[in-house]
């Protein structure tokens, strides 16, 4: 006789029970008899009750049954032909409703039977049905119209399985459903799953008190001997832990009565299964059976077809530990080169791809003296995907030798030059690079190359700009753009929260000792921005989103433990007084301020900018109900290196509601799933840097109004001129493509930033030796000036314009038909800033009489814009002009002035005919067209590159605006702006000492 009966509930076609049925002890007798089945559903019972009938032979099945599995004949009259078996199957499954009126008499003394034949050793299993909490069938009932679901009985058919508990007093029970009964709820109320693990444990009632173990725990920081009990989410089974080629999860429950229970541990439970087997394909699982055809394909399908169909082979996973190994390769016995191709999968490791290098040659590589190293892969070729294409990939050291000369001896950095000695040791290859901040490698030097590594890593055959879907939420959206054009180009969202109160706790310079007591007013209103984003986003029936808020201060661990400490107290202060309502504190004031100040104000400016986005409106008394609920599920979480928290949003199925602390581990590659809030102070003088850390950008669904980003002002700015020379560099690599030409080919040029951030790293922009600079096509204008160079550049124009014809004007005085020789002179006696090396005087003066000297830029118009949008008037030389008006952004620094742009649009057709605007339009619109989607509506006006190409090589524009500045002296600032006729012939001009190195930072 076994030794314990099951008694299985709610059994569907029998599954569960299936397993206890084929378990033995060490004597190898059957250890578990299954007793009693329950199932209503007529199908699922037929099945429950053949594999019933079949347990009743112990294993020695008639061949009769053996025939109708295999089809040879009828299903047999099992009731005629085996009456004694049939029976005994009738009586173990039942064809039953539990829950239903006048059942429970039947059925408990059945349970009295089975419980006094075994001593109390029985075994529960089973669970209620899973269409109340499944994530599926709870979208089915919110489509109906009248569902309530407290009416629903299904989600309570689990007080069923615990009365049958009560009435059985198992030795231990089995309970499984579906992940969704995690976050199943009633109305928007407390959670169906809490209520079910107290009822099992049995405390809060007059029964057996059960200690509930988890078969798979994965909460972090707990150890297995733990007698804690296990978090909710740890109550979850992911068949691909066990060897099973499916992502199905489902959650099981094990209890055992306390007496039992006292001698156990997590530990031996745990033990029960052996997870962690790695991931399988069905190939592991099936690979050996024999082969059947289905006979369903409509055209011929045979061998020779099926072996046609490529096979992809990989040797790393996603699983922990996944990554290329070595030992693991050569375990194996396929290898690359064979008919199916290998996808490999690897980080950015010196040592995994040195292991990969050295492999691939050990299998595959053939003798070669002509080659580095003296061996190579013939016959394979390479694709080489390289993400984050600007970290780790590029060489940051030296690559020249003392003469300023490409060193072909030199060594690059260590991941560098793997990935080059992999590409150089295949016969083919190609390298493909994917970043969001191309920067430094478009500044890689372009004949950079060493024997032992080949070349560099420069993009040398093309750059190819992807455009951003419209639902994509960038720095364009969020910041705007430093140019002229529709408010809703140049304008960012209104999201953006100055901060301005963090130096006394996180001054900017400070060290890892640093001790902070306290938090800064703006992080308090970060927090009840985030509560408000959480509470709104479940008024919007969002109640199991991830929802995340970063807080990135500083970079030290330390220092980052400190801040969210405080950030947990400030937390659980704000959770009583919700929770407690009258008990001291006004958070729930504080938050309905909030939400009136800020949100109910700015939802409108962002619906109507990002009228693609479904943003549901959503009122107080929404957001009020939610406060508490929102507010509980927040926790704060320390990611850096040394932490133990992690962002495990995979192991939250009903949603992580997380305040993240960080530093330099938030900053590159980490996705914050739901991220609404940022709270961001740390500086970075690196566009490329700056633009990783920014982890704000994405895709906001249903959300983006509620998104918030606390910084700086001045990281406000700094990001907004990012954005602008991202802008700038993008739709360079879309006119390159356009012409079709290629990075050898095509100089790309970055917009410096006037107050001394950097493109990015300085290794990452090493060049000694004089660089390529090109002035076709571009339009170069005066962004930044010196104010003490304001009444010199002034005299400097006065006497240019004196020594022109006079011409009459209202507007603008134009002058046609200037020498170039003139401009060019005009040019070498100004005195620009250092700051605006996109249009230093010497440069272009320099330029433009190379040209001269071979014909080119020889004809010139000259405009000085008299009546601009200012009311102060000046004298400029013989001419009276009302000066143009632009925002000095830094009104602080009284040497300088900055502005944003200089040029307006229309200023570029001047001196075109209505034929050449007419072709340059045409040209904008076909390019416009080519390019490929999602892109803005159809342009309504020609493109500045396209203007310059219908101008003659020999011609040239030069724009003067005279600015109001406010210096307080009477003196305007004089700016101008240069365009440039695209010239197939343009010169390299050198430029030395300061001029070299700011050049760098501006052409490739």
């Amino acid at each position: 006789m076994p030794s314990y009966a099951v008694v299985d509930i709610f059994a569907g076609p029998g599954g569960l029970a299936e397993g206890f049925s084929c378990v033995r002890d060490d004597k190898g007798e059957y250890a578990f008899s299954i007793d009693l089945s329950i199932e209503k559903e007529e199908s699922a019972h037929s099945t429950l009750l053949l594999r019933s009938f079949v347990r009743q032979f112990n294993g020695s099945l008639p061949e009769i049954y053996y025939d109708f599995i295999n089809k040879d004949s009828e299903e047999p009259c099992w009731s005629e032909e085996f009456p004694k078996e049939w029976k005994g199957a009738e009586e173990e499954a039942w064809l039953f409703e539990l829950g239903g009126r006048n059942s429970a008499e039947k059925l408990d003394t059945r349970l009295d039977e089975i419980r006094n034949d075994y001593d109390g050793k029985v075994i529960l299993i089973g669970g209620p049905p899973c269409q109340a909490y499944s994530l599926v069938g709870r979208a089915r009932n919110q489509g109906k119209e009248g569902y309530i679901a407290m009416e629903d009985g299904r989600h309570f058919l689990y007080k069923e399985y615990i009365r049958i508990l009560d009435r059985l007093r198992p030795a231990a029970f089995v309970m499984e459903n579906v992940k969704g009964m995690l976050s199943s709820s009633i109305d928007g109320g407390s959670r169906i799953f809490e209520q079910v693990l107290e009822d099992l444990r049995g405390h809060n009632r007059d029964a057996e008190h059960y200690r509930l173990f988890a078969l798979a725990p994965r909460s972090r920081g707990k150890s297995k001997l733990d007698p804690v009990e296990p978090h909710a989410r740890d109550y979850v089974i992911r068949a691909e832990d066990f060897g099973i080629p499916q992502a199905r999860h489902r959650v099981i429950v094990v209890g055992v009565r306390e007496d039992l229970a006292c001698d156990i541990s997590n530990h031996s439970v745990v033990n029960l299964i052996n997870g962690r087997r790695g991931s399988a394909t069905v190939k592991d699982v099936i690979g050996d059976m024999p082969k059947l055809r289905s006979g369903l394909s409509r055209s011929t399908d045979g061998p020779a077809e099926w072996r046609s169909v490529l096979i992809a082979h990989s040797l790393t996973s996603s699983s922990d530990g996944g990554d290329f190994k070595r030992a693991t390769a050569q375990g194996t016995q396929i290898m690359p080169g064979g008919k199916d191709p290998f996808v490999l999968v690897v980080k950015k490791h010196v040592s995994i791809l040195r292991n990969l290098l050295a492999w691939v040659l050990s299998v595959r590589g053939t003798a070669d003296p002509n080659v580095p190293g003296g061996r190579i892969i013939r016959d394979v070729p390479l694709l080489l995907i390289d993400d984050e294409a600007d970290n780790a990939s590029a060489n940051t050291n030296e690559y020249r030798d003392e003469d300023g000369n490409i060193d072909e001896d030199a060594d690059p950095t260590k991941t560098n030059g793997l990935i080059r000695k992999l590409l150089a040791v295949f016969e083919k290859s190609a390298y493909v690079g994917y970043t969001a901040t191309p920067f430094a490698n478009v500044f890689m030097h372009h004949k950079a190359c060493a024997r032992e590594y080949g070349q560099d890593l420069f993009p040398r055959s093309f750059i190819i700009n992807i455009p951003a879907p419209s639902n994509y939420i960038g720095p364009e959206k969020v910041f705007g753009l430093e140019r002229p054009g529709t408010k809703r180009e140049s304008l960012g969202l209104p999201i953006v929260r100055q901060v301005s109160d963090t130096n006394s706790c996180f001054p900017p310079r400070h060290e890892k000792s640093l001790k902070v007591s306290d938090i800064p007013q703006s992080l308090r209103e970060a927090i009840f921005a985030f509560i408000l984003a959480c509470s709104a986003r479940r008024a919007r029936g969002e109640s199991e989103a991830h929802n995340s808020m970063l807080v990135h201060v500083t970079r030290f661990t330390l220092v980052q433990e400190q801040v969210a400490r405080l950030i947990e107290e400030e937390l659980t202060d704000i959770r009583r007084q919700l929770e407690f309502p009258g008990t001291g504190g006004n958070a729930e004031k504080l938050l309905e301020q909030l939400w009136n100040s800020d949100f109910v104000l700015n939802m409108p400016k962002v619906c109507e900018r990002l009228q693609d986005h479904d943003l549901p409106a959503v009122d107080w008394k929404q957001v009020q109900r939610q406060l508490l609920n929102a507010t509980r599920r927040i926790s704060v979480r320390k990611i850096n290196g040394s932490a133990k928290d992690a962002l495990d949003y995979a192991e939250h199925p009903f949603g992580l509601s997380v305040i993240a602390v960080g530093g330099d581990k938030l900053s590159r590659g980490l996705t914050l799933e739901g991220l609404s809030v940022s709270y961001f102070v740390r500086t970075s003088r690196m566009y490329d840097t700056l633009m990783q850390m920014g982890r704000w950008f994405g895709y906001r669904p249903r959300y983006a109004d509620l998104c918030r980003l606390y910084t700086s002002s001045e990281l406000a700015d700094w990001y907004r001129h990012i954005a602008t020379a991202t802008a700038e560099l993008r739709e360079e690599f879309d006119l390159m493509f356009t012409i079709g030409e290629n990075p050898l080919n095509f100089g790309h040029r970055v917009r410096t930033h006037p107050d001394g951030m950097l493109i990015t790293a300085a290794n990452k922009m090493r060049s000694g030796e004089p660089v390529r600079v090109g002035f076709s096509g571009t339009i170069s204008e005066t962004v930044s000036f010196d104010t003490f160079s304001a009444e010199y550049n002034l005299n400097a124009f006065s006497a240019f314009l004196e020594n022109l014809p006079r011409v009459n004007g209202k507007k603008k005085y134009i002058w046609k038909s200037v020498e170039g020789a003139k401009v060019a002179e005009l040019m070498k006696t100004l005195e620009t800033s250092r700051d605006s090396w996109k249009a230093n005087s010497r440069a272009i003066s320099d330029y433009i009489a190379n040209r001269v000297e071979v014909g080119r830029l020889c004809d010139w118009t000259v405009v000085l814009i008299a009546k601009g949008d200012s009311k102060v008037r000046r004298r400029i030389g013989p001419y009276d002009v009302i000066l143009t008006r632009r925002e000095n952004r830094m009104p602080n620094n009284p040497k300088k002035v900055t502005i944003g742009r200089l040029v307006s649009p229309v200023d570029e057709k001047i001196d075109l005919d209505p034929n050449q605007i007419d072709q340059a339009m045409k040209e904008t619109v076909a390019a416009w067209k080519r390019k490929p989607g999602p892109k803005r509506a159809q342009p309504k006006s020609a493109s500045g590159p396209f203007l310059r190409k219908q101008r003659n090589p020999e011609h040239g524009l030069l724009l003067i605006y005279p600015i109001d500045a406010d210096l307080g002296n009477n003196v305007p600032i004089m700016g101008f702006a240069v365009s440039f006729p695209f010239d197939t012939d343009e010169p390299l001009i050198t430029y030395a000492e300061n001029s070299v190195k700011q050049l760098e930072d501006l052409f490739s």
